[in-house]
């Protein structure tokens, strides 16, 4: 190869990279470069504030209180840190299931609690019923509540007809509230009998029976006497 053909070589690859930015060559980091972390970023620590640990024990203590102070928390450490802790997330599933199971348990409780004080209740209004009730021991077992039934003279079934009907009307005036359509269903038509008697001066004691027995065993006396007149 000539000078000029050499020369002329040179030109061309002069010419080719004009304009290029010229290639470095690949320089592999050494061990210490790989291992030198003082150019990234701090690793961020993500503590448990105070007032988090607070609301977490309330929590588990007082509920409602403890969600309460947990959201709170929450909203504090998130302004200012923009995040949130396991802890407090924690602590707010935990006080959302307690504060509802104590709301449950405390419907529960209001309506037994209820049940209970309308039971004393009653058993408080139903003591001069059963009082009356215990002067005639096992009235409540005999036939249309001790209707008479004996076989005398007319104006004798008269007077006991009349004091059957004078007892249950006192009855009837002592009873509570749950019983007084009973005793005074009873004391009622033991003065329709009597008055009938009295005007026709004719005693049908069968149907008279009968009909004082439909009316004493609707009334439900022995089985609320059996309830809250219990000795």
């Amino acid at each position: 190869m000539t000078d000029a053909e050499a020369g002329a070589m040179t030109r061309e690859k002069t010419e080719l990279v004009v304009g290029q930015t010229p290639l470095t060559p690949r320089v592999r980091p050494t061990a210490r470069e790989v291992f030198d972390f003082r150019d990234r970023p701090a690793r961020v620590v993500r503590y448990t504030s105070v007032l988090e640990w607070i609301g977490f024990v309330l929590a588990i203590l007082v509920p409602p209180l403890g969600l309460l102070v947990t959201v709170i928390a929450r909203v504090v450490t998130r302004y200012r840190r923009h995040w949130t802790t396991p802890l407090a997330r924690a602590a707010t599933v935990i006080s959302i299931v307690l504060t509802l199971l104590l709301g449950v348990g405390g419907v529960v409780y209001s309506s037994f609690a209820a049940k209970d004080a309308d039971a004393a209740r009653v058993v408080a209004e139903a003591q001069p019923l059963c009082a009356a009730l215990a002067e005639t021991p096992g009235v409540l077992d005999l036939d249309a509540y001790g209707w008479p039934t004996e076989v005398a003279s007319l104006d004798n079934t008269l007077v006991a007809m009349q004091a059957y009907q004078a007892k249950w009307q006192q009855v009837a005036e002592l009873a509570p509230a749950a019983q007084k359509s009973g005793t005074t269903a009873i004391a009622d038509q033991a003065a329709i009998l009597v008055a009938a008697v009295q005007s026709t001066r004719a005693i049908n004691r069968a149907g008279n029976l009968a009909a004082m027995k439909s009316v004493t065993d609707a009334s439900g006396l022995p089985q609320f006497a059996a309830t809250y007149c219990a000795p």
